[in-house]
């Protein structure tokens, strides 16, 4: 009878971690990874004289009207080339725009070489999406050599900037230990981190993840302020308390060394 439950026990749950991963493969397609830029229908009027006499922000803006069809007609391609232009002078929104029409191939020819690169730039100064993005890249050799270390690293900063999808990948990486060493514990933060965003099967893997025995990392236990911030406090105190010891023994040294010389002298004074 033993053996018959657990084989029927074992099924069970073979097909409840089946059903979960369809489950997971129908809410992962409807996660939104590129939000649709904001703007009204007077931003095209208000910007395009400031965007065609060179302004940066502006001409960013005048794409995103042609992107969305927002104050002008919709039109993908002269999206395409406002955002470029302010891509060019440095805009961060825009060089990431620029990769998602590259890698998409709308109003431009799909290139991922292009994509990859204009990913990087963005990501380099901290966008969120192009980290998560450029880290897709790297994991799948996609307009880039594969490299799954610079993956999981910008998995990691995308995800520390709150991106649901980077948190379950890089969870995924650090319990397989893929690109990164393995830690299990930091895994369950991640996975944590995105189911808190509703995203895919991240409860279900996280839930798995503290059957094993796994716990948080220490520092999520602590309220209010980071494990590094508790750390930083004592330190400053220390340096303080360090700094006056050192007077301290250096006033002790300097009455030593005034006593020593004051014995040197009466010394003298006696031979004479």
């Amino acid at each position: 009878m033993h053996i018959k439950d657990n084989k029927m026990n074992l099924k069970k749950l073979t097909i409840s971690f089946l059903s979960a991963g369809i489950l997971s493969l129908q809410l992962m397609a409807a996660v939104v990874t590129d939000p649709q830029p904001v703007v009204d229908m007077q931003s095209f009027s208000a910007n395009i004289d400031a965007a065609q006499n060179g302004d940066i922000k502006a001409a960013r803006i005048i794409g995103d009207c042609y992107y969305t069809g927002k104050g002008t007609e919709k039109d993908l391609n002269k999206a395409w080339k406002w955002y470029a232009k302010a891509a060019g002078k440095g805009d961060l929104e825009a060089r990431y725009r620029v990769a998602c029409l590259y890698r998409d191939g709308k109003g431009v020819k799909k290139n991922d070489r292009e994509a990859a690169y204009w990913f990087g730039r963005a990501a380099a100064n901290g966008h969120a999406l192009a980290q998560l993005n450029l880290a897709d890249c790297y994991a799948n050799g996609r307009g880039i050599q594969s490299d799954q270390r610079i993956a999981s690293e910008n998995y990691w900063r995308a995800a520390d900037r709150g991106v649901a999808e980077a948190a379950y990948s890089i969870a995924m990486r650090l319990r397989d230990g893929i690109g990164i060493s393995q830690d299990k514990s930091m895994a369950l933060k991640f996975f944590r981190q995105a189911a808190d965003a509703n995203f895919a099967d991240a409860d279900i893997l996280s839930q798995m993840l503290e059957q094993e025995g796994v716990k948080l990392p220490a520092q999520q236990s602590s309220k209010g302020s980071s494990a590094r911030e508790v750390k930083k406090q004592p330190s400053k105190q220390t340096s303080k308390v360090s700094k006056g010891k050192k007077s301290a023994h250096s006033s002790k040294a300097t009455s030593k060394s005034s006593s020593a010389k004051s014995k040197k002298k009466n010394h003298k004074a006696r031979k004479k």
